[in-house]
């Protein structure tokens, strides 16, 4: 199992799981545009760890391949603390210039996942300009279609809102939904 953790994530709740040996694999993004000190989610003692560029798919691969069996075979959770940067704002609401200069951004776009794994591949002779075209092609086709799906109208159902919540509808869930179903008729009169 993986579990993505913050820099917020307190410590002592990774020490409880040394005890056990746990089969976990915690992954921290480490190095986004509101940067924590590398080594800050320094791992509890005990616990397996390793920084790795989060950039680079073929290393972060490797040492996640590591991880696991380090999992699997009974030794054990480890952390890998995977040192990547946020291209983007978090949100389209958010104005990243209060916090990260232009220049920063461009340091970064030379270490693009993407550009580097494709510059990888083709080095090693599995990928041509046909293959990215394809690629390419293929992604703004599924991006296009999430878009659609995204911006069309949905006729929901509000009574779903209950639905699903318990395995059986509390008291407290049925008078919920009653008082919603009131104003529901109350608004068709």
């Amino acid at each position: 199992m993986s579990v993505p953790i913050s820099v917020k994530a307190r410590r002592q709740e990774v020490n409880s799981l040394l005890p056990s040996l746990v089969p976990v694999r915690f992954v921290a993004e480490n190095g986004t545009a509101v940067k924590p000190p590398r080594g800050y989610t320094a791992p509890a003692d005990g616990m397996r760890s390793e920084q790795v560029d989060g950039n680079d798919l073929v290393a972060l691969v490797s040492v996640l391949a590591t991880a696991v069996e380090h999992a699997r075979s009974g030794r054990g959770p480890s952390l890998v603390e995977a040192h990547t940067y946020r291209m983007d704002a978090h949100t389209n609401a958010d104005d990243a210039t209060r916090y990260r200069q232009a220049s920063e951004v461009q340091e970064w776009e030379s270490a693009d996942p993407v550009a580097r794994l494709e510059t990888y591949l083709r080095g090693r002779g599995v990928l041509d300009d046909e293959d990215v075209e394809a690629a390419r092609t293929a992604a703004e086709e599924f991006a296009a279609q999430v878009r659609a799906g995204m911006n069309a109208d949905v006729e929901t159902d509000p009574y779903e809102l209950f639905d699903h919540v318990f395995a059986e509808p509390t008291a407290q869930l049925r008078e919920q939904r009653a008082l919603v179903a009131f104003e529901l008729n109350a608004q068709e009169d």
